[in-house]
C-alpha cells in the first residue's frame, strides 16, 4: 500500500527556506495560529496560505483579559503590603484596616474566579 492510498490529500510537495525566510514564516505562523485554532498544524496553515493567499484572523479576547487583571491584582497587593508594613511598624491595626484587607482579598478571589470561569467557557467553545 502506498503513502497516498486512502488519503484525501494525496499530493505531497516539499518546500525549502533560507534561515531568514523560515524565521519570518515561523513567526507569522505562531502569531496567526494563536487566535485561529483551526490552523494549529503547520500543514493546515500552509495549505490555506498557499491556496487562498491569506488567512483572516479575528482576535477575540475574553471579557476578563488577564493583563488588566494582573495589573489590578498587583495594585491590590501593593495596598495589602502597605497596610502590613504600617501594622508591623505601629504594632497594631484598626478594624477598618482589617476590613479593607478582607475586601481586597475578596476582590482578588472574584477577579481570579471570573478569569477561570472565562477560561472554562472558552474551552467549551473550541
Amino acid at each position: 500500500m502506498s503513502w497516498a492510498a486512502g488519503r484525501d490529500r494525496n499530493i505531497c510537495k516539499r518546500i525549502t527556506f533560507t534561515q531568514d525566510e523560515w524565521e519570518r514564516v515561523r513567526n507569522l505562523y505562531e502569531e496567526l495560529t494563536r487566535y485561529a485554532p483551526e490552523h494549529r498544524s503547520f500543514s493546515s496553515y500552509a495549505r490555506r496560505m498557499l491556496s487562498e493567499r491569506r488567512i483572516h484572523v479575528t482576535e477575540i479576547r475574553p471579557l476578563t483579559d488577564p493583563e488588566p487583571l494582573a495589573r489590578e491584582i498587583g495594585r491590590i497587593g501593593v495596598n495589602v503590603n502597605q497596610i502590613a508594613h504600617w501594622a508591623n511598624a505601629n504594632e497594631h491595626i484598626t478594624a477598618e484596616q482589617v476590613a479593607e484587607l478582607r475586601a481586597s482579598f475578596a476582590r482578588i478571589e472574584r477577579l481570579l474566579g471570573d478569569l477561570f470561569a472565562d477560561k472554562r467557557e472558552a474551552r467549551k467553545d473550541v
